[in-house]
């Protein structure tokens, strides 16, 4: 119901409504339909979203570490960038973990030489030791994440020359399905595109 005080108006007259922003009166037109169609492409869109919103809700600690300096020049926050390089990564087979990213940029990266679960269930990781003499100091990130439980682990960041890195991972891994994400970050901040390795706790 219309509320009209003095000369201010707020509500609905017929096909006007009448409100205000920022202090001020505007009135605008309804429009004749609701641009809201319940058609299937637009429901799998909705559901794609939510998807990929709750994965970046539980690798928060990867991209926030991985796209900070992404989200600081694009002035966004890390969860913004994350869904919108990701937006494509889930079907109605579920989501692509293999082409999910949560590092974005120019930094040369390595290549990743093996992966493995050792006997003390410890995940330990081989890269390439990159020789690049204004990159020595770059540091080499790993994730270790488990969808099925949700959580995450960083390894302690090492520098490109070390070669390799270790992960703990809670016992309660064992048996499922890893995904091992890895990047580079110089000096400045800025990182790599995102190293990608699928590896089972047996």
């Amino acid at each position: 119901m219309a509320d009209y005080r003095g000369e201010k108006k707020r509500g609905k007259l017929g096909d006007l409504i009448y409100s205000s922003w920022n202090g001020r009166p505007y009135v605008r037109r309804r429009p004749a339909t609701v641009a809201n169609p319940q058609t299937e492409a637009q429901q799998s869109h909705r559901h794609a979203f939510a998807e990929i919103s709750r994965l970046s809700s539980a690798m928060k600690v990867a991209h926030t570490e991985g796209l900070h300096w992404q989200a600081l020049h694009q002035k966004l926050n890390t969860h913004s960038v994350f869904k919108s390089l990701n937006k494509d990564c889930y079907s109605s087979d579920g989501i692509d973990y293999s082409h999910i990213r949560i590092s974005h940029g120019s930094v040369t990266g390595v290549s990743i030489e093996s992966a493995e679960v050792n006997a003390q269930g410890i995940v330990e990781v081989k890269f390439t030791a990159s020789p690049l003499s204004d990159g020595r100091n770059d540091q080499f990130f790993l994730y270790v994440f488990c969808p099925d439980l949700r959580d995450g682990r960083f390894a302690q960041p090492v520098t490109r020359s070390i070669g390799e890195v270790r992960a703990n991972v809670p016992s309660e891994w064992q048996g499922h399905l890893l995904h091992l994400y890895a990047f580079m970050k110089d000096s400045k901040g800025r990182t790599s595109e995102t190293i990608y390795v699928g590896l089972f706790h047996a």
